[in-house]
């Protein structure tokens, strides 16, 4: 009878440890899987930033150039043509002055690597307001935009963080409607807007800014 208590009490001494680990692991649980949650929020801001900041400064650069090899002073526009209505990939763009056959921006006469569009967003689009290149003048502008693919993304943290630090990087960043406060903007975002679009000029508007090139 003796025995049996004494292990009974034994027993009870046990599972008090073993309960106090467990709710201990319930606790640290929760505040790493509270940690994960800021960390991949940073995370994902970073990724966009870094990625939406290179990719613009690139493709703008590569735009500028053929603008600089061809573009004259009589046709006011060396740069590449585009479809006026929905704008042109990035990726299929043409520099009109190159031979034929070597044309493209990115494996033609001068060939580089155009990067993927980050995660969870849509490829680079780009239009000219005069459409055709080599000639005229593109009074709405000439620009390029890019935006988020998933759904509702204005609720997503990381996206509108990291978006707000790729505005951020440039000289210049503002939301505009009309062409005098566009005149100012380097990058033209909005944090607000349900698209989470992001323009950057090449050339900015002398009249009223094409619609492509708005938030």
């Amino acid at each position: 009878m003796h025995q049996g208590k004494f292990a009974s009490s034994e027993a009870g001494i046990a599972i008090g440890p073993i309960l106090f680990v467990i709710a201990l692991l319930a606790i640290l649980a929760a505040v790493t899987a509270s940690d994960t949650g800021g960390f991949g929020v940073a995370s994902i801001a970073d990724r966009i930033t870094a990625d939406v900041q290179s990719q613009a400064s690139l493709i703008r650069t590569k735009i500028n150039e053929c603008n600089i090899k061809y573009g004259t002073s009589e046709n006011g526009d060396g740069y590449p043509a585009s479809d006026t209505s929905n704008g042109t990939l990035v990726s299929a763009l043409n520099c009109a002055g190159d031979p034929s056959g070597s044309q493209n921006l990115w494996n033609g006469l001068r060939p580089t690597t155009l990067p993927p569009p980050t995660q969870s967003f849509g490829a680079w689009h780009y239009i000219n307001s005069n459409g055709a290149g080599l000639g005229g003048t593109a009074t709405g502008g000439r620009c390029i935009w890019t935006a988020p693919s998933v759904s509702n993304p204005k609720a997503n943290s990381g996206i509108v963080s990291g978006l707000e630090k790729a505005a951020n990087k440039f000289t210049h960043q503002t939301t505009c409607t009309d062409a005098a406060s566009c005149g100012v903007a380097e990058v033209i975002y909005d944090p607000a807007s349900d698209s989470q679009k992001f323009i950057v000029w090449i050339t900015i508007p002398t009249g009223s800014p094409d619609s492509h090139c708005l938030p």
